[in-house]
């Protein structure tokens, strides 16, 4: 194949089916099974309370959060620096990139939507059935509380699943990767605020991470702010420290969305620049 003579949408269709050939003959769908049983574990120590009482709410949603994180970095943490020697070879005959980068963006969130569906019924048909008879979910503040918590959930696993591709772009091999992964994970889930009340450069750097933006979103598709006054104490509530962000508003769900698809648009950017050294590479 003369890639050279291919378009750049040629070669995102020649790299896509490649990687649904890889999903087929590698069996990927197993992190289909692997994302359904992490959320059937995470249900278990879900409360009944979780999307009504602020509390039960922050530590569902926290547990969830970690879960879409761990799926996400699993999907493509070696993705790209396995097939390094394929890609420095044909970038010399003319493979764009972009292109290449793009084929795997579209798999990879083929990948998340199906994964996060599955995270979205797990959790949902288990809070219901853990509710009270009569007892009914939060209305969504866009379109519904479902599709809603669907967006945000989706918006964080495809997130980590781009961090996972830069990384992929940047290590040497994919032992280099899966060490590397663990620190990330970490990072997002330390500075989340959710466990830990974070102060000075620890809260700047929270700003940088996508469970905090989740976390937030949540609570705010929830509406749990005006169960606070009700049997908590503000030392309680002040662990998470991000009250004051989270008021049930269309506007403060659209700006975390807006924020979490900034992050992940920058991820895919720097991929496409980090890649474009392989030439370079004398690994």
């Amino acid at each position: 194949m003369n890639e050279q003579r291919i378009s750049a949408s040629g070669q995102i269709r020649i790299y896509l089916g490649k990687c649904f050939r890889l999903f087929r003959n590698e069996k990927q769908w197993k992190n289909f099974v692997s994302a359904f049983l992490l959320v059937v574990i995470i249900s278990f120590v879900t409360s009944k309370d979780m999307f009504v009482e602020y509390l039960d709410t922050k530590n569902g949603a926290f547990a969830i959060i970690c879960g879409c994180i761990w799926i996400g970095l699993f999907n493509s943490i070696q993705s790209i620096c396995r097939e390094r020697a394929i890609i420095k070879r044909e970038y010399r005959t003319g493979l764009r990139i972009p292109s290449y980068i793009l084929a795997h963006v579209v798999y990879e969130l083929f990948l998340c939507a199906v994964e996060t569906l599955i995270v979205l019924i797990v959790t949902v048909l288990s809070v219901l059935i853990k509710k009270e008879a009569g007892a009914e979910l939060p209305h969504g503040l866009l379109v519904s509380f479902v599709t809603d918590l669907y967006l945000v959930l989706f918006l964080v696993t495809f997130g980590s699943d781009m961090i996972a591709m830069l990384i992929s772009c940047i290590v040497r091999d994919g032992n280099t990767a899966m060490t590397v992964m663990p620190f990330v994970l970490i990072i997002q889930l330390v500075m989340s605020g959710a466990v830990f009340s974070l102060s000075g450069v620890s809260r700047l750097i929270s700003y940088l991470t996508l469970s905090r933006w989740g976390l937030s979103a949540i609570l705010c598709i929830a509406n749990t702010s005006s169960s606070v006054d009700i049997g908590y104490s503000w030392a309680d509530i002040r662990g998470v420290g991000y009250l004051e962000d989270c008021e049930a508003t269309v506007g403060n769900l659209l700006s975390y969305v807006a924020i979490l698809l900034l992050f992940t648009v920058i991820y895919i950017a720097v991929s496409m620049l980090v890649l474009r050294r392989v030439d370079r590479d004398q690994r």
